[in-house]
């Protein structure tokens, strides 16, 4: 390899091989590396993971698992991409040492300065490889994104919904409510609703997590999150046992006391009379539509400051039954009065709704009255005047009947009537309780399918374009910019006033009279006044312009001053123009009106097409009025001359007989440079060969040599016109100057 003309061809192809590689290898391979990513993600379902809150419920696949996944696509696509460029990398090394490979004793040849030239093509290579690459995986990647966001928009709004009513709910049920078994009795702010399939309990079946409008059970089971929820089987979330329905509605009574054996004794009494069975649980009671609840806590319950503050039975009654058979100071049954008094009075004022009702079993019979004086008589005046200090209500009675007793105490009017136990329905097996994997086909495929549409966007897009069937304000005005690229001549043709840029040699103007201090020049666009024949000793007088040399116009535009037009008719004008010594009548075209009322418009101006070059323009007044004073009260507030030009190339007339064509469009134009139009005796020669094509923002300068007529010495227009020419349409880009007869120019475009 000694050879530099070898190394030199060496260096070329190695170059190729590296360029090829990386475009059609590479750059395939990364796309669909990130394709397959996707598809291997979002095509099929993983195994979920254990909830690590406990629920026996999927989590939404938007809410918790899509974030994920796009993720690791993202990630994974980076990781991937990585190791396919090292790939790439150790290909050239391969290729290079393979070309270079020589026995250990001479060395490796030109291998180092070969990787010299080759590196900075691989990078360059590389770069731009990646960027493609990412560009073509970023776009989907954005779609599925955004897709991912309008989803948890609409679940962040739909939980917002539910979360007011699920409130409001709780606030019109009066809150949670205790365990309705003697065993437990602890407060249920939310049950554990039962999978009707696998049993397994459901703690927060309302829209979360796990779903906005229903969840997913492990076993594949959906179960209503908004409407339904109600009538799945619900149990106690602290002792697992079955809640009968409108547990939660419950009027709770407790018994308090200290011997386990007389409450027991008062509990079945007093089920047994509200119409309950005997030792029945839960011991609810449904007496009409209302159920009270007659709790007696376990034995030793009440043995404790510490046991009977973990009583949420307490808290939470409506009235407390006293089942008292020594009222003596050092009794246990006091001592548990006192240790729930002292539970009751720690409470919010706002929470203290209960009832006493204190049953002194050795009074077997008689009123209040003779209940409280055989308690002072047996030494129990110190508890009822701790009862009486609480400030609630309190009543003494005896041990007989208690299902009236029990009524009052559940803050119920009227008389006690009977009842029905209230036991929940058996407990059912479950049925087909085998575990299915969690799919969520759904929002998964969604997902997929935004990744595939964000992947046949681009395609997509550029077919609609070149088809030209999007509006051209679509994609921020993407379609317009691509029309207006690829043809370039499309919307380039508009119509350009001569006469804003007139000066005082061009055009020429004649009148048959002007009003002093109106002259015709007033009328210019831009300059202030009007023309007027005011105090004329004639009638139809005119006004003439004088372009010089035949000019291809497109429309003339006359404008009255609409308070000048005093004829009920439109101003008599007419319009005529000038090729050499033949006349050309010109057609009145679109008329200028002002609104007068709900019926009536007033013309004040015309728009006057020609449809032939013309020399001249004259305008005719006073043809067709009624009055003789009429033409003499027109003011001609301006008058304009226009042609077609187009602006897809622009003209720069300079000194000499110049003229600089300049490409404004971004594709290369096919031109062809018209000669000048000058006026008669002038004599234009173009010096050079013109081009026939003009590059993208290029600029080619064409000249003329200009000969004036002998004696010449007042300023010319000149007229220059180029066609441009693209798919069968050609139009033209037209400038006027005016020249002096050494050439100088003076630009009026």
């Amino acid at each position: 390899m000694a050879n530099p003309v070898m190394l030199l061809l060496a260096i070329v192809l190695f170059v190729v091989l590296v360029v090829g590689h990386g475009v059609l290898i590479t750059l395939p391979k990364l796309v669909w590396t990130q394709l397959h990513t996707v598809w291997r993600t979002f095509g099929r379902a993983a195994a979920t993971p254990p909830d690590p809150h406990g629920e026996p419920a999927t989590p939404a696949y938007l809410r918790v698992t899509a974030a994920r996944d796009l993720r690791a696509t993202w990630w994974d696509g980076l990781e991937r991409h990585e190791r396919l460029m090292g790939d790439a990398e150790r290909f050239l090394v391969d290729r290079v040492s393979d070309a270079f490979r020589r026995s250990r004793q001479h060395g490796t040849g030109g291998q180092g300065c070969l990787m010299l030239f080759l590196r900075p093509a691989f990078l360059l290579t590389a770069v731009a490889v990646v960027l493609t690459a990412t560009a073509l995986t970023i776009l989907p990647f954005l779609f599925a994104l955004l897709a991912w966001a309008l989803g948890c928009a609409l679940w962040a709004a739909w939980w917002a919904v539910w979360a007011a009513v699920a409130r409001t709910g709780r606030a019109v049920r009066g809150g949670p409510a205790p365990c309705p078994y003697t065993g437990c009795g602890r407060t249920i702010h939310r049950p554990l609703r039962l999978c009707p399939t696998c049993r397994a309990g459901h703690r927060q079946l309302v829209p979360n997590r796990y779903g906005a409008f229903s969840h997913r059970c492990r076993c594949g089971t959906h179960l209503p999150a908004v409407l339904g929820v109600r009538r799945l089987e619900a149990c106690c979330p602290h002792c697992g046992k079955a809640l009968p329905a409108g547990y939660e509605r419950a009027r709770v009574v407790v018994l308090v006391g200290g011997a386990g054996t007389q409450r027991a004794a008062v509990h079945a009494q007093v089920l047994a009379e509200l119409g309950g069975t005997s030792g029945a649980e839960p011991p609810l009671v449904r007496i009409g539509k209302t159920p009270v609840l007659v709790s007696d806590p376990p034995a030793g319950a009440y043995g404790s400051q510490e046991s009977v503050s973990a009583l949420d039975v307490v808290r939470r009654a409506h009235g407390l039954l006293l089942v008292v058979d020594d009222p003596a100071a050092h009794s246990d049954t006091v001592h548990a009065v006192t240790r729930v008094l002292h539970v009751l009075t720690a409470l919010p004022a706002r929470r203290r709704r209960h009832r006493f009702a204190l049953l002194y079993t050795r009074a077997v019979q008689g009123d209040e009255t003779a209940v409280r004086a055989r308690l002072e008589a047996a030494g129990g005046g110190h508890l009822l005047r701790a009862l009486d200090a609480t400030g609630m209500a309190v009543r003494c009675v005896p041990a007989s009947a208690l299902a009236g007793t029990a009524w009052w105490l559940a803050g119920m009017p009227g008389v006690a009537g009977s009842g029905e136990s209230m036991a929940p329905e058996p407990a059912r097996r479950p049925g087909n309780a085998t575990l299915h994997l969690p799919r969520h086909r759904v929002a998964r495929h969604s997902l997929l399918l935004t990744h595939l549409a964000g992947y046949l966007v681009v395609p997509l897009v550029l077919v609609l374009l070149q088809a030209g069937v999007l509006p051209p304000s679509a994609f921020f005005g993407l379609p317009g910019r691509y029309d207006k690229w690829r043809h370039p001549l499309t919307g380039s043709v508009r119509q350009v006033d001569l006469t804003a840029a007139a000066t005082r040699d061009w055009p020429k103007l004649s009148t048959s009279y002007s009003a002093p201090g109106h002259p015709p020049s007033a009328a210019l666009p831009g300059h202030a006044g009007y023309w007027s024949v005011k105090g004329s000793p004639r009638k139809s007088n005119w006004l003439r312009m004088d372009f010089g040399m035949p000019l291809p116009l497109s429309e003339v535009s006359v404008d009255f001053d609409p308070d000048s037009v005093k004829s009920t008719f439109a101003p008599g004008v007419d319009f005529q123009g000038q090729v050499g010594a033949r006349e050309v009548r010109l057609p009145t075209g679109r008329l200028h009106e002002q609104q007068q009322g709900a019926f009536l418009s007033k013309t004040y101006g015309y728009d006057i097409s020609v449809p032939e070059p013309v020399d001249s323009v004259r305008i005719g007044l006073g043809s067709s009025f009624d009055k003789d004073d009429d033409e003499q009260q027109l003011q001609l507030r301006e008058f304009n001359v226009r042609w077609f030009s187009s602006d897809a190339v622009r003209l720069h007339p300079a000194d000499g007989g110049r003229l600089a064509v300049e490409n404004a469009t971004a594709r290369d134009l096919a031109i062809t440079v018209r000669p000048p139009l000058l006026p008669a005796g002038w004599r234009a020669t173009l010096v050079g060969r013109p081009s026939r094509t003009l590059r993208a923002h290029d600029t080619y300068e064409a000249r003329w040599r200009i000969t004036a007529p002998r004696g010449t010495r007042a300023r010319a227009p000149i007229a220059y016109a180029v066609d441009i020419s693209e798919d069968d349409r050609t139009v033209t880009a037209r400038c006027l100057a005016l020249l002096t007869v050494s050439a100088d120019t003076r630009p009026l475009c």
